[in-house]
């Protein structure tokens, strides 16, 4: 059973479920470019860490996770000297600060062998739109992609605090994609559309070699809300979290009265 809104659908916005969603778009976008993309290109997602220094409140990229031992080789021998060795008392004990780890996932465009990235797709989460410290650390990893990499941000959340698109400022509206090629930077794209809208079909930059590729997000959010089930799990019979806006809240009330009578 498909989505009963015509492009993005707002109840897939709710903080308890946007995380599945989140996920499951990722997959289907990469799925998707690999459909396109020409030999020797592929889509692979990537993810890097975050750590969180409560008492600082600094927080670090670290990199891919895999830079931490696995469970298999922490140490387990308790501080124990094997050979009956005498050893020497610490001076002082004492507990590091607690960190809090968050891992964000991405796609991007490579070489089929992983030598070269050419594009990173960032599928925009509520904590890069927040106040707080994880937008700062998602701006600056925003600035690092847009120094040395093709960028494209999907923002298919209607809250929190939008990223800089550029000038002149993109008309308001509920969501947006924005691409930025590394070749012709500061020169930007941005595709705004709204609930009432479907989504767009965007052009992919991987070099200047290769044509763009088309990436239809709406084939791949039906995809998603297909493969989630989301149609079992989501209660029509409530507002949205977050609501939409008034008028945009009557449209949806009369669509979804439509939908009901369908599925009767």
């Amino acid at each position: 059973m498909p989505s009963p809104f015509p492009g993005m659908d707002p109840y897939l916005e709710a903080p308890a479920r946007w995380g599945g969603v989140h996920t499951r778009l990722i997959v289907a976008v990469a799925t998707e470019l690999n459909r396109v993309l020409p030999d020797g290109v592929v889509a692979e997602i990537d993810e890097y860490l975050w750590v969180h220094d409560t008492e600082s409140e600094e927080e670090t990229l670290l990199g891919k996770p895999d830079v931490f031992l696995p469970e298999s080789e922490k140490r387990t021998g308790g501080g124990k000297v094997s050979a009956g060795v005498q050893v020497t008392l610490p001076t002082t004990r004492g507990k590091l600060p607690k960190n809090r780890k968050r891992k964000n996932r991405f796609v991007q465009v490579q070489t089929a062998r992983g030598e070269r990235v050419f594009t990173v797709i960032e599928i925009l989460s509520p904590s890069n739109k927040g106040a707080g410290e994880d937008r700062g650390a998602y701006v600056q990893k925003r600035r690092e992609y847009l120094a040395t990499v093709n960028l494209v941000e999907i923002d298919l959340l209607r809250a929190g605090h939008r990223l800089p698109m550029g000038r002149p400022t993109p008309p308001v509206s509920d969501y947006y994609v924005f691409s930025c090629q590394r070749d012709d930077y500061p020169a930007t794209a941005t595709w705004a559309f709204s609930v009432r809208e479907s989504l767009p079909t965007i052009p992919v930059p991987v070099n200047n070699q290769l044509s763009d590729v088309p990436l239809n997000l709406g084939g791949c959010l039906s995809r998603v809300y297909d493969e989630g089930r989301y149609s079992d799990k989501v209660s029509y019979d409530v507002p949205p979290d977050p609501p939409l806006d008034r008028s945009d809240a009557e449209w949806a009330a009369e669509l979804l009265k439509k939908h009901a009578k369908k599925k009767k």
